[in-house]
């Protein structure tokens, strides 16, 4: 019984390995074959056709796979031609004494089995890429010249024989004459052959077929396998740039904050010790919302990490949800450390729930963290204008810096102190949801931030 390790160890051997080791098993088979009945009454009137036979049938196996259209022509060339001189003595007049004394029956095939070189090699190069045609016209061929030509052979060996020493009454009797030799072709046999051999080359070219498709089935599954591979390092990538976008927006926006109250406070506390107590109220309550929301930030990252999706959007699907009041919020927290914020955002209900108005959200708390951090402003305003054709987001400050250089998005970079993260992440969250960020000069002395975002059905 054949078992899986077996099977394996075949797939291991290389082709030539294979085709050696079958061609050797089948030469076993048939010539053992040949030696048991050999002193039985099957023993062939001529027992060296059979030989022949065998050869043919090995070096077919042996060198069918690697070497199709070769093999197909050689073994149909040679085969019939070997086969007639061996089987009607014509061997023996040409001095070959190797192949035995001529024994001579019929002028027909010995036996319906010697037909196997032939359907092997028209079946091996079919199923090895041969066209139909090609291993039809060959295979078939040789098989009519085997069956046609061994009456011509019977014909010219009889011709220049003495027939006394011919084997057998039946050979004595036959007519030296062509025309009468071919009475003795099996026409039932020759169609039913040529029908064997037909179906043999079909069967390899279904085989070649199949192969051919499965091929392309393995090809196709690897490309996927490899996309697949591609896009989930991409998707990953899109995540860690999420991350590290949400970690950003919530954490640089409240420690800004701090740190700026906290320094302010810090240079009037020996003057004014009540205005250093109010900073380190505020900064307490500052600091709780800051952890909070950090937390809800890992929280929703953890939770979208153990789903079964990536999210590669903006983080509207899985960042905290946002709403109007965290906007107004941010204002507060600017106006706690001196600058003074306008702000005009739609009227609609508190709870944003699309990913275009949690982006819009972002946009302008990392905006507003740049007018705390870099603008050294004293005044900013927030503009959200809503509407059927998108989302308009203007962020004015009156900075000291003056306006920002030009091409200044195009020269951003990202460096490892983060410097750089803010216009990156901004115009990152806008393009993630197929809108476009600007930065010019303001009308109020500072930098001009605006954004529009497309609706969002």
């Amino acid at each position: 019984m054949t078992t899986l390790g077996d099977m394996t160890r075949w797939r291991r051997l290389s082709q030539l390995q294979q085709d050696l080791l079958l061609a050797a098993g089948a030469g076993l088979v048939w010539f053992g074959a040949l030696q048991i009945i050999n002193d039985s009454w099957l023993r062939p009137r001529n027992p060296m056709v059979s030989v022949v036979t065998g050869l043919f049938l090995v070096a077919t196996i042996a060198f069918g796979r690697r070497r199709p259209r070769t093999t197909l022509i050689a073994v149909s060339i040679l085969y019939p031609f070997v086969y007639a001189t061996v089987g009607t003595g014509l061997a023996a007049q040409l001095g070959l004494s190797v192949f035995g004394q001529p024994k001579i029956a019929d002028a027909a095939l010995q036996s319906e089995i010697h037909l196997a070189p032939l359907l092997v090699a028209g079946y091996l190069a079919a199923a090895n890429g041969v066209r139909r045609l090609v291993s039809g016209f060959f295979a078939m061929g040789s098989l009519a010249g085997l069956m046609i030509g061994l009456p011509t052979v019977v014909a010219i060996v009889l011709g220049h024989s003495n027939r006394a020493i011919m084997y057998g009454t039946r050979y004595q009797n036959l007519p030296s004459d062509l025309q009468s030799l071919y009475s003795y072709i099996d026409v039932s046999l020759f169609v039913f052959a040529e029908g064997l051999i037909c179906g043999m080359v079909l069967l390899g070219a279904d085989v070649y077929r199949r192969r051919k498709n499965l091929a392309v089935l393995e090809q196709r599954n690897a490309e996927l396998v490899r996309l697949r591979a591609v896009e989930a390092e991409r998707a990953a990538v899109a995540e860690r740039t999420r991350i590290a976008r949400d970690l950003h927006d919530v954490i640089s926006h409240h420690v800004s904050a701090v740190v700026i109250r906290a320094q302010a406070a810090d240079r009037v506390a020996d003057q004014r010790p009540e205005v250093l107590r109010e900073a380190i109220r505020w900064i307490i309550a500052s600091g709780k919302e800051a952890l909070s929301a950090m937390r809800e930030t890992v929280r929703v990252l953890n939770t979208a990490q153990s789903g079964a999706e990536l999210s590669t959007g903006s983080g509207g699907g899985t960042a905290p949800v946002p709403d109007l009041g965290d906007v107004a919020r941010m204002g507060e927290r600017l106006k706690a450390v001196g600058i003074d914020v306008a702000m005009v955002l739609p009227t609609r209900q508190q709870q944003l729930t699309t990913a275009t108005e949690l982006t819009a959200v972002r946009i302008i708390q990392e905006a507003l963290t740049n007018v705390m951090v870099h603008a050294k402003a004293t005044a900013a305003r927030v503009t959200w204008q809503s509407g059927p054709q998108g989302e308009l987001l203007t962020i004015d400050d009156n900075g000291s810096g003056g306006p920002p250089p030009v091409n200044v998005l195009e020269t951003a970079r990202r460096s490892e102190s983060g410097r750089g993260n803010g216009l990156i992440g901004m115009r990152e969250r806008a393009t993630a949801v197929g809108g476009t960020l600007a930065v010019a000069a303001g009308p109020l002395g500072g930098w001009r931030v605006q954004a529009w975002l497309p609706p969002q059905s």
